[in-house]
């Protein structure tokens, strides 16, 4: 299966994906994510967690992210990630970990200005993991979660979006 970089500099560009163990986030799903996030993407730090292929933060250093960090568990997808980067010739713009997301949360230290989490579906990993995942952005920063509309997740958000089974909730961190 192949994706492809929607726009910015590597726009086309096509994307391994690894077959198993991955739900690449759909085009038009993608599409309304950086329509929404437009302004928020120029020299940003960027948190790709259950990255899979690396498509949301590749598409993000496309339209002119600073650094991308990629997190995934699989093995696969940690290579398709590495193989996608080298092919735009990005690696020096990211880092890729191999680790559980919530392992990476709980001992990351760095911040970020904007987060992308796409975890399994329907397994609560989403709601869970938001506050532990808030932590990590920058004031102003904002986390964007793909997930199940049936998914509640238990803060306050600011502004939410559905696409037939997909629902996508930012969720932005106060000044305060």
């Amino acid at each position: 299966m192949s994706i492809r970089v929607s726009s910015g500099l590597f726009k086309s560009r096509r994307l391994e994906c690894p077959v198993k163990g991955v739900r690449p986030t759909t085009d038009k799903v993608k599409e309304a994510i950086f329509s929404s996030l437009a302004f928020e993407i120029k020299d940003a730090y960027i948190l790709d967690l259950f990255a899979g292929s690396g498509n949301l933060g590749i598409e993000a250093l496309s339209r002119g992210a600073k650094h991308a960090t990629f997190v995934d568990s699989l093995a696969h997808s940690s290579r398709c990630i590495q193989i996608n980067l080298s092919s735009l010739d990005i690696l020096e713009n990211a880092t890729i970990i191999r680790s559980d997301a919530l392992s990476f949360i709980r001992q990351c230290t760095a911040t970020f200005d904007l987060i992308f989490m796409d975890p399994p579906y329907n397994k609560g990993l989403a709601s869970k993991m938001v506050p532990h995942v808030y932590n990590l952005l920058k004031i102003g920063g904002i986390v964007a979660i793909e997930h199940s509309p049936d998914e509640i997740i238990d803060m306050q958000p600011w502004k939410t979006r559905i696409y037939g089974d997909t629902m996508i909730t930012y969720i932005k961190r106060d000044e305060s």
